[in-house]
């Protein structure tokens, strides 16, 4: 795809009728819409990145990471109308924004302004030296004691964390659903795995769950417990277990997508 640029900001047809390329020369892009290059809006608290295109009304979507607001408006839409139209939504805006970029991806650093994943949430790290290690949650911050410069100590003061808030979670979420499915297990197990979000034996109906998945949105915990209550009803995958799935939760598929993409 090509893009032909024009420098000139309005352009007049000889039949004395504003041109249709007002602001940008259109391109054609797939099935024969037009659209043209973007422009910028300086906004109070943000940039707007605005496209024109062959459409009826005005559109916005809030974009992650950065939490980029992105205006999609009819070709010859006059400036001061899209102004309009964020600034009535300029508190639903801001309000967005901080929570799609509260959720960027970044990588865990055990160190004062690392961040790592809760409940599908990036929580900032405040790190300090002591000689006991422990991890606990202060005002919506991390806090880690460690030994100094020990990062190992602080992810396993982390894990400790996480399997901390699993097991609370576990519990209510069984409590919320044995009575629907008719099952419950024999025995509860959390730990760090590899391999498995969590796992039920259908002879014992011991049942264990990965700590990791306090990582991850509450929705995605809900998926895993479902799953394996359901395996005391099915023990496989075949169609029987998905029927069975798709009678209790039935938008599982999408909550199974949770844990195959980054946690926030």
């Amino acid at each position: 795809m090509s893009w032909l640029r024009s420098d000139d900001r309005f352009r007049t047809h000889p039949s004395g009728s504003q041109w249709f390329c007002q602001r940008f020369l259109p391109i054609i892009v797939g099935m024969g819409a037009w659209t043209y290059d973007s422009q910028w809006l300086v906004m109070d608290g943000y940039d707007a990145r605005i496209t024109y295109k062959n459409m009826k009304s005005l559109r916005m979507r809030i974009k992650p990471p950065h939490g980029e607001v992105v205006v999609s408006a009819p070709l010859s839409t006059p400036d001061h109308v899209i102004m309009d139209f964020l600034r009535e939504r300029h508190e639903w805006i801001l309000k967005h924004r901080a929570e799609v970029r509260s959720r960027a991806a970044a990588p865990e650093s055990f160190v004062t302004g690392g961040r790592v994943p809760l409940w599908g949430w990036w929580r900032e790290l405040v790190v300090e030296d002591a000689s006991r290690t422990s991890a606990r949650i202060v005002g919506g911050q991390v806090h880690v004691r460690r030994p100094a410069n020990d990062h190992e100590a602080a992810r396993r003061a982390v894990d400790a964390l996480y399997e901390r808030e699993m097991g609370p979670a576990v519990v209510e979420e069984l409590e919320r659903w044995e009575p629907r499915i008719g099952r419950q297990p024999t025995q509860i197990r959390l730990k760090r795995m590899t391999s498995r979000w969590g796992s039920c034996h259908p002879v014992t109906g011991a049942m264990s769950f990965n700590v990791m998945l306090a990582k991850f949105r509450p929705e995605a915990l809900e998926y895993v417990v479902v799953h394996e209550l359901v395996h005391l009803v099915e023990r496989g995958h075949g169609p029987a277990f998905r029927a069975c799935m798709s009678a209790h939760l039935p938008d599982w598929p999408e909550r199974r997508k949770l844990l195959r993409e980054a946690p926030c």
